[in-house]
């Protein structure tokens, strides 16, 4: 039975694990409607692992044969964001596992893997800053190579902070340490992406809003979906209790921070979409679509209807192929009008 008051083994204070003891001062009662209620939480969260892990190991895994493909075409290097998958397939992969076990080894693994995913959402971050504030030098440094070096240098970020003398190999000062550190280096890459994108010129609308959308989904992600979980694991250890109220809200809170916590997978997997280099001129040839249609409604004349019809559809095609844009459309449009 599950026991009522959430700590983080408060005995020997530090291992990262769930550990709950009744208090002496507890009624009978009170206390076996409580751990009632805790034992229901847990069902509860092991059906949640049950439903969404199958859903979001499929997921998590189109979308890296999706990203592999977008490297093996040479279009665009998303290497931190393959390796943020990886580690969010490790997780998923562990939790899962590790509801069915309850080894402590799994356990190891998956915050071993939670914490590398949240230092490859700040490379994601520094990707997008650099590409917008300092241009030149990423073009002329940024490499499939290089990339790599730092994905294998960011795998084992991890072991600075574990903690070889205890049982579970992470303490939970350690780890609320190193999960906060890229929380204000996402922030700082986005305040100055954002001041960035003011300024370059070179830049077209649609990418200005890939690149503001994927540092924008991964704050989100962060903030509501990871943070509650760092801020109760930190309460756990170091957040006294004045009454048995206080307990039973923590443990609420401590499982409603779980729950969202399963869903950063899925948001994860949404960067796909920031990656792809055709949403652009999707995006592109849908607005210019639009525009032919309101401007097929405002015409008189059959021919002129049929010229600004084939002029829109060059326009439309030649997307993909931006240099010879604006000499299609002009060339079109011309023999169209004349």
């Amino acid at each position: 039975m599950a026991e009522l008051n959430a700590s983080i083994n408060g005995s020997t204070g530090g291992d990262y694990y769930i550990n709950r003891s009744t208090g002496g001062d507890i009624k009978d009662e009170w206390s076996r409607q409580m751990n009632e209620f805790l034992n229901k939480l847990d069902d509860a969260q092991q059906l949640i692992i049950w439903i969404i892990s199958p859903i979001e190991i499929v997921i998590m895994i189109l979308t890296l044969c999706a990203l592999c493909a977008l490297l093996k075409s040479q279009r665009s290097t998303p290497v931190f964001v393959i390796h943020l998958i990886l580690s969010d397939l490790i997780q998923i992969i562990c939790k899962l596992i590790w509801s069915f076990t309850k080894s402590r080894e799994l356990n190891k693994a998956y915050i071993y893997g939670f914490i590398a995913g949240l230092y490859f959402m700040a490379c994601v971050a520094l990707e997008r800053y650099l590409l917008v504030s300092h241009p030149i030098w990423y073009r002329t440094h940024h490499s499939l190579k290089v990339c790599c070096v730092i994905s294998v240098i960011v795998w084992f970020v991890p072991l600075i902070f574990a903690d070889v003398n205890s049982n579970y190999l992470f303490s939970s000062l350690p780890v609320s340490i190193a999960c906060l550190i890229p929380y204000p280096i996402i922030i700082l890459f986005f305040i100055g992406t954002c001041r960035g994108l003011s300024r370059a010129i070179s830049l077209t609308s649609v990418k200005r809003k890939k690149i503001l959308g994927s540092l924008f989904l991964v704050l989100l992600t962060y903030t509501f979906l990871i943070l509650p979980f760092i801020i109760m694991t930190f309460f756990i250890k170091y957040i006294g209790y004045s009454s048995t109220y206080a307990m039973l809200l923590h443990n609420i809170f401590w499982y409603f921070s779980e729950y969202l916590l399963f869903l950063n997978p899925l948001a994860d997997c949404v960067l796909y979409m920031f990656i792809r280099p055709d949403v652009g001129g999707l995006m592109k040839s849908v607005h210019c679509c639009c525009r032919t249609d309101t401007h097929q409604d405002s015409t008189h004349t059959r021919d002129e209807h049929s010229g600004d019809s084939s002029a829109a559809f060059a326009c439309c095609v030649s997307v993909l192929k931006p240099a010879s844009h604006s000499r299609t459309c002009t060339s079109v449009s011309t023999s169209a009008h004349t």
